[in-house]
């Protein structure tokens, strides 16, 4: 097992933080990696909401939303040769909101041949995760502001 651990402060309200991220269709818009991310189960996103996630070249993905917690805390699962248990946690901060991911992962099988070098590439690709999740929340907000019109 091995736990990958980042945050970053997001100038933006918890509210918008978690309920953009938690609906995993958004990392569509800020994750290249991101294939496709469809929505299995009917309603809004809680406890037991599915989604089949495709990234970058590896095969399809269940991911479970297995704890809810709005506007603090999700907790998401998904199976296969490297079992996954991401868990986001968001809190107020000064600027906005303090977004932390916490990325357990476990190899089962074959996979943990090549767990190391997956590890690696993980560790790398979820910090660049987190500014392109900033950056993207912050064009939202940024593009809902308030023009004001130059004085004649």
């Amino acid at each position: 097992m091995a736990m990958i651990n980042n945050s970053v402060v997001i100038h933006c309200p918890p509210e918008e933080v978690f309920d953009y991220l938690s609906d995993l269709r958004s990392e569509l818009e800020w994750n290249p990696l991101c294939k496709s991310m469809d929505k299995l189960t009917d309603g809004p996103v809680g406890v037991g909401t599915r989604f089949q996630a495709t990234w970058s070249t590896q095969p399809p993905v269940v991911v479970e939303v297995v704890q809810y917690d709005r506007p603090r805390r999700w907790v998401m699962h998904t199976g296969g040769p490297v079992e996954i248990n991401f868990t986001a946690r968001v809190d107020p901060a000064p600027e906005g909101a303090k977004l932390s991911i916490d990325f357990e992962a476990i190899a089962h099988g074959w996979f943990k041949l090549v767990f190391p070098v997956f590890l690696f590439v993980m560790r790398r690709q979820e910090r660049l995760n987190m500014v392109r999740v900033r950056d993207a929340l912050e064009r939202r907000i940024a593009g809902r502001a308030p023009r004001v019109s130059a004085a004649r």
